[in-house]
Formats: C-alpha cells, structure tokens, sequence
C-alpha cells in the first residue's frame, strides 16, 4: 500500500472566530502528511497574529519547502472530527454504513 507521492491536494481550508470557543480551522483534503494540518494551523495563526501578511501563504505553498512555513501548532485543542473514504474494495452494495445510506462513501465520525 501506500502512495508514491508526499503531493496532498486540499480541497478547503476555512478559518473561523467561535464565539465562546476560539478559533476554528477546518481542512478538507485528499490527505494529510505528519503534522501538516498543524503546520497549516501554525502557519495561519502566523497571519492572524501579523507576523506574516495573508498573501505569504501563497509563496509558502509554491515554495513547496517546510522551511518556508510557520511553526507547528500545538497538538491541542486539535481533533479529527470526519473522514470519508473511497472504496477500494469490491464489496457487494449495502456492505457498509455509507452504501446503506444511498452514498458512495464510507462515513466515519466522532458519533460511530
């Protein structure tokens, strides 16, 4: 198993004031590499704080160079809140939550 490739698309990143709670990112991709969503949330509480302008994280992304990035953000406060996968599988329809919802993903979250 595994990819032949360390390229990760994302396919949304989404950052929010929760009032009561804080701060929220929400990242949505392909996935993730180690530490990269907390690389991603270091990099953007660099911007938020002013200590890099909102246009660097462009640079940082072509620049394709860890070096490039901010730091890592601490582990807490992070959770994984959903996952979706393809079937790779060809298990016959119904064999999983998802298909018996109609969907062609397996689903799984933090209620399973």
């Amino acid at each position: 198993g595994g990819r032949s490739t360390t390229v990760r698309t994302l396919h949304r990143c989404d950052v929010r004031w929760c009032e009561g709670e804080g701060l929220a990112i929400t990242l949505e991709g392909d996935g993730f590499l180690y530490n990269m969503a907390r690389i991603v949330a270091g990099t953007l509480l660099q911007v938020g704080v002013g200590c890099r302008s909102a246009s660097s994280v462009e640079q940082v992304l072509a620049a394709a160079d860890r070096v490039a990035a901010g730091p890592t953000a601490p582990a807490a406060g992070l959770c994984l809140e959903h996952v979706e996968y393809e079937r790779p599988w060809g298990g016959e329809r119904g064999a999983s939550r998802g298909e018996a919802a109609g969907q062609d993903d397996v689903v799984v979250d933090e209620a399973s």
